[in-house]
């Protein structure tokens, strides 16, 4: 019967709690980009992670429908169940979410360090309704057109800290899946030496 074949992945319940976390990483990092697009629109797109949620969020339920779905391939199985295809687009798929975690997490990080090593002043200070012009080291002007500068220096900074957070997360999970099913295709070629069997006679 189906439900005593192997899993596609050894560690069956281990990547399906790492894809359930991603779920929810997934949906906290949708959430949060909504968040920045409502409340600062004109905020570089590199900071609102949308672009990187949804490929979260998609990768995650791609790997769930092949773990829950889904058995190793064995000699005689139907051609219709495409396993071996429906596997290869998942860790594409979770490779493309990685490699968009990673980015989001790593534009997140260099505001970050942009607003507190490279801004030398932002006015008006202490204005909660006036747009936030901030001054470089190298004497540039960055326009914060939605926000005030309370709300550079405490929200926007907070956000930005759990966008850095998530992605980074976000791509660990990644990358565990995708080791995962490494780690299968590399066990799945591992075999131990059969004995051949001795035979002693006794010559009269």
């Amino acid at each position: 019967p189906r439900k005593y074949l192997p899993h596609v992945v050894h560690r069956h319940k281990l990547a399906t709690s790492v894809l359930i976390l991603q779920i929810l990483v997934g949906i906290a990092i949708t959430t949060l980009a909504a968040w920045l697009l409502l409340w600062a629109p004109n905020l570089p797109l590199t900071d609102i992670p949308y672009w990187s949620g949804l490929p979260v969020l998609f990768s995650a339920f791609i790997g769930l429908m092949l773990l829950c779905w889904c058995r190793r391939e064995y000699p005689g199985m139907p051609v219709k169940y495409h396993v071996c295809a429906f596997r290869i687009f998942s860790i594409l798929a979770s490779l493309l979410a990685g490699i968009s975690s990673f980015c989001a997490g790593g534009f997140a990080l260099s505001h970050l360090i942009r607003l507190y090593n490279g801004i030398s002043s932002c006015q008006p200070a202490h204005s909660l309704d006036s747009t936030c012009i901030c001054r470089t080291h190298q004497h540039n002007n960055i326009t914060y057109t939605d926000l005030s500068c309370p709300e550079v220096w405490n929200i926007l900074t907070v956000l930005l800290i759990a966008s850095t957070a998530a992605n980074m997360l976000a791509g660990v999970l990644t990358s565990t899946y995708i080791y995962l099913h490494w780690s299968t295709g590399r066990a799945g070629h591992v075999y131990t030496r059969v004995n051949q069997p001795l035979f002693i006679t006794n010559k009269l």
